[in-house]
């Protein structure tokens, strides 16, 4: 084997662990934000309000699903 032999096959060596490091990181980048998202609570939410047409509003705009 010559020495530009084996400089090229260190150079592909090296580009296919950089290629399977940028891999690896993307995969566990997106593991994470998965699980991220997957422990997330629901907010509880609170409408206070007087009776009558703002109470009605109140709940019309409310995200949250209907609790009562």
């Amino acid at each position: 084997m010559t020495s530009r032999t084996r400089l090229l096959s260190l150079a592909l060596a090296v580009a296919i662990n950089g290629a399977a490091l940028v891999g690896l990181h993307h995969a566990m980048a997106d593991g994470a934000e998965r699980a991220q998202l997957a422990n997330t609570e629901t907010e509880h939410v609170v409408v206070n309000s007087r009776r009558g047409a703002d109470a009605e509003l109140a709940k019309s705009n409310c995200p949250a699903s209907k609790a009562l």
